[in-house]
């Protein structure tokens, strides 16, 4: 197998070589915009003809040119699109993008947020397929190049999801056209189940929401009713900040959440929740899998969970996880247990 620097030099010499993606990036130099990149498809599309023997330019739609301006504005971005119009070449046409601004429009194109791209280079270890993440520039005569997932699966010809996002329809969509146009590529397919952190700029409305229709069967089970019921959006971000909130998704949608907080020399796990049209599918375990790691990296001894009394089935789950029960407690104004105390030894 070649090391990543072989990977790089063989990477530079396929675009030296190959006439449409060089024109494209001299014109790019020219144009000079701040942290510009040419991305995606124009590169790593040309590896793969260079490696199948197809022509240059096969299976290129347009050429993405990645910078990065601080100014936000619409207004700033379209100045540069139509000034780049009339400089670059028409054919494949250059597609010009400011990642400064990509998270204002993302949801409403794609259904789900992404953060506010600190630079180019952030903007890439977000792309739909890691397979997709790569950009090269002009810095005088040298090629720069820039792959955060490595080079192994352009030149291995493999299609490969980035599961940190929700994007698993356009990897498929992606990956369906690529067998179509190369078809010595292989398909990586996306996990049904994929264990994330939640970050700052998830939509917490959604989590939120997502926690509230798997505890829904709890209603008129319980008494006093969860605490849930006087939780906002913002008190689950503001409750996630003060630990680590793990997430869990199948490429479409969020399938699963729990939120965990130190506790003395424990990992407190709350609020484990699981989707209820994604139950039975290993989410639970994978999320408390994730629970058990993020204890481990804190140095912690163990892991700490509280059920209510009478959810005898949830006890009974937590058993099966080698959970043991240490104590049993009492909600303010009640004179009985409400809830059971549970541990695991890491």
């Amino acid at each position: 197998m070649r090391s990543q620097a072989e990977h790089q030099a063989r990477l530079a010499e396929i675009v030296r070589d190959d006439p449409v993606l060089w024109r494209a990036l001299t014109e790019a130099a020219a144009f000079d915009l701040p942290d510009s990149w040419i991305v995606s498809g124009a590169v790593y599309n040309s590896v793969w003809n260079a490696l199948t023997g197809r022509a240059p330019g096969h299976g290129i739609k347009d050429i993405d040119l990645f910078y990065f301006d601080p100014d936000t504005s619409w207004e700033a971005e379209d100045k540069v699109i139509q000034r780049g119009a009339t400089h670059f070449s028409a054919n494949p046409p250059v597609e010009i993008r400011n990642q400064a601004r990509v998270h204002l429009w993302y949801r409403d194109r794609f259904g789900h947020q992404i953060p506010a791209f600190l630079n180019s280079v952030h903007s890439l270890e977000h792309f739909t397929s890691e397979t997709h993440a790569v950009g090269v520039r002009l810095a005088g005569t040298e090629i720069e190049i820039c792959a955060p997932y490595g080079l192994d699966a352009i030149f291995g010809l493999r299609m490969v999801p980035n599961t940190r996002n929700l994007n698993r329809a356009t990897h498929e969509a992606k990956s369906a056209r690529a067998k179509t146009l190369w078809p010595e590529v292989t398909f990586v397919p996306w996990p049904e189940v994929t264990v994330i952190t939640g970050q700052p700029w998830h939509d917490w409305e959604l989590i939120r929401d997502l926690v509230a229709r798997a505890f829904s069967s709890m209603v008129g089970r319980i008494d006093p009713p969860s605490s849930l019921n006087a939780m906002s959006p913002e008190d689950f971000q503001t409750e996630a900040a003060a630990g680590t909130a793990i997430l869990a998704h199948d490429g479409f949608a969020l399938t699963g959440c729990v939120l965990c907080k130190p506790k003395d020399d424990a990992l407190y796990v709350g609020k484990l929740a699981v989707d209820p049209g994604h139950q039975r599918q290993g989410i639970g375990s994978a999320l408390m899998d994730a629970a058990r790691a993020e204890a481990q990296r804190r140095g912690l001894a163990r892991l700490e969970l509280q059920t209510r009394i009478e959810l005898v089935e949830n006890c009974q789950t937590f058993v099966k996880m080698g959970f043991i029960k240490t104590g049993e407690t009492a909600h303010p104004g009640f004179d009985r247990s409400t809830s059971i105390t549970m541990t695991k030894s890491l």
